[in-house]
């Protein structure tokens, strides 16, 4: 399956021929060509495996359990990796599962799904790592026939146009675009980047258009509820806080309440933006909110962080906004704020929770950063060069302590 998107950059050329209906005009474009990887669905169902781990090659999302690091490699598997000490963390074992994206954990269960289907993964024992459940079909966004996508190839790829007649037969110029650069407790913590959030008793997923809740009171036997259909598309983000659900869209933030109805949350607000790629925190009736343009969410060159004031969601209203260089994940720890930006680096800032100003504190542009979480005082960051951390007890000395992977 394609998607195509125009690029800033246009080679043409104009061809006229004759033809039973008369002379035509055409050109042709360079198109940034968006091709889905499938995989077939019995291989990604079948492709549960426990080994010593490996070597961490593209880190994706990051989760956090008592002194376990659960770092995904994307539509490939799961690293377990003993994080006692985040100065030498211990890799211990790799599960490997096609098709992952997302996991949350609860009571020494990984939830995890494997394609369309969602896994219970019995972890209290290392040494025999098993599967207790599986709810089959349960997120059927992208299955294609027999097959799934496990990401997508980019190709700049020479097109011909015949041209449209409100330009008159003259030069067509296209429209801007590039693609994306991306391209401790019972219960865990995950990123700002993922589709799965913990709430309660209840597993939160998203996909382009649908909230699927499950019941996860027993996560060795989660219980699926329907679908709700989303008031938007283009869901790219979730995160839990309080009884809501914030959800990162391409046009803006969409807040749920799960209060007295966990297993179908109700629509309480949309705060809306510019179209661009967005993931969301809250913290203190905060909610922070990165857009990324210029990427396969939309094309439009907006890079910004967003302030709202969330203290009553029904009626939330924005704050303030800062200019971005390339956002994605975010953190926040006390008046730290921590903003992923790419192949520009990390940036660290101070906020201010009085006037909600931001400003710059340090960037560290060797650190190609995707997202963040903050796990007491320890920032665990996952970047397209590795995965690090820093002791961030202290604001005034941020302390390297380690890196996973090298390039």
């Amino acid at each position: 399956m394609k998607t195509i998107s125009f690029n800033l950059v246009v080679f043409f050329t104009l061809l006229f021929g004759l033809s039973s209906c008369g002379d035509k005009c055409f050109y042709y474009v360079n198109e940034t060509v968006h091709e889905d990887v499938l995989m077939n669905l019995d291989e990604i169902k079948n492709s549960f495996v426990v080994t010593e781990d490996y070597e961490i090659g593209k880190p994706g999302n990051i989760y956090t359990y008592g002194k376990y690091l659960l770092v995904a490699e994307k539509f490939k598997g799961i690293h377990i990796l003993d994080n006692s000490n985040p100065a030498n963390p211990i890799k211990l074992k790799f599960i490997g599962l096609k098709g992952n994206e997302n996991f949350i954990i609860k009571n020494n269960y990984i939830i995890a799904d494997n394609g369309p289907d969602l896994l219970s993964i019995d972890f209290s024992n290392l040494n025999d790592i098993k599967i207790v459940d599986r709810q089959v079909n349960v997120n059927t966004s992208k299955i294609r026939g027999n097959q799934f996508i496990v990401g997508q190839n980019v190709s700049i790829q020479k097109v011909k146009k015949e041209c449209s007649s409100n330009n008159n037969g003259g030069v067509f110029m296209s429209q801007k675009s590039s693609s994306d650069a991306s391209a401790a407790s019972a219960v865990g913590q995950g990123g700002s980047m993922s589709k799965f959030a913990n709430l309660g008793n209840f597993l939160y997923i998203v996909n382009n258009s649908e909230l699927i809740p499950v019941e996860i009171s027993n996560p060795a036997k989660p219980i699926t509820n329907p679908k709700l259909k989303l008031t938007s598309e283009n869901v790219e983000t979730l995160f839990p806080y309080k009884k809501y659900l914030y959800m990162g869209t391409s046009n803006g933030i969409l807040i749920y309440n799960t209060e007295g109805s966990e297993n179908s949350p109700k629509y309480i607000s949309t705060i809306s933006h510019v179209f661009g790629c967005d993931p969301v925190i809250v913290s203190n009736d905060v909610a922070f909110s990165t857009i990324r343009g210029g990427t396969s969410c939309r094309n439009v060159s907006v890079n910004e962080l967003n302030l709202y004031d969330v203290s009553s969601p029904s009626n939330s209203y924005f704050l303030r906004s800062f200019g971005m260089e390339e956002p994605y994940g975010l953190g926040l720890k006390d008046d730290l704020l921590f903003i992923c930006q790419g192949f520009k680096g990390l940036f660290v800032y101070d906020y201010d929770k009085s006037t909600n100003n931001v400003s710059l504190r340090h960037s560290y542009p060797d650190i190609h950063a995707f997202d963040v979480i903050v796990n007491g005082n320890t920032l665990i960051i996952t970047a397209d060069n590795g995965l690090f951390q820093f002791d961030i007890s202290n604001k005034d000395n941020l302390v390297y302590q380690s890196k996973l992977v090298d390039f």
